[in-house]
């Protein structure tokens, strides 16, 4: 039976900005991906908690044992806007509580938010 690894990619972050004009970017730790530890395997589980956030999450991967800036890919995305009009998807998103499973032999995993102009990220974690 394997154990189970749960690392945090964006301990919690509150911000707000004011509005638009004062929007910033928060990338999260790098932590090593399932098949770091794992070898072959490829299964990832990323849990989202946000509350009334606007900003744009990004979760990326690297297959590089080092990873420089360039190394890095986009493998989710999810949008969050707390102003948008009720019952929208990027509204809905503002207070979301998830998770998805992302597949892939990667080495390294991390966790961005662009735009990043309000609320509070509760946390983005990753399972394996």
């Amino acid at each position: 039976m394997s154990q189970s690894t749960t690392l945090i990619l964006l301990p919690e972050t509150a911000y707000n900005g004011g509005g638009t004009a004062n929007i910033y970017d928060v990338t999260g730790n790098t932590q090593p991906a399932a098949s770091y530890y794992l070898g072959n395997e490829d299964l990832q589980t990323v849990n989202i908690k946000f509350s009334e956030v606007t900003g744009n999450l990004v979760i990326e991967a690297s297959l590089a044992t080092s990873p420089s800036s360039s190394d890095w890919f986009e493998v989710y995305s999810l949008t969050a806007n707390y102003s948008a009009p009720a019952n929208t998807t990027p509204k809905l998103n503002s207070d979301i509580s998830t998770y998805t499973n992302i597949e892939g032999n990667f080495v390294y995993i991390r966790a961005r938010v662009e735009n990043f102009a309000h609320g509070i990220i509760n946390f983005v974690k990753v399972s394996y």
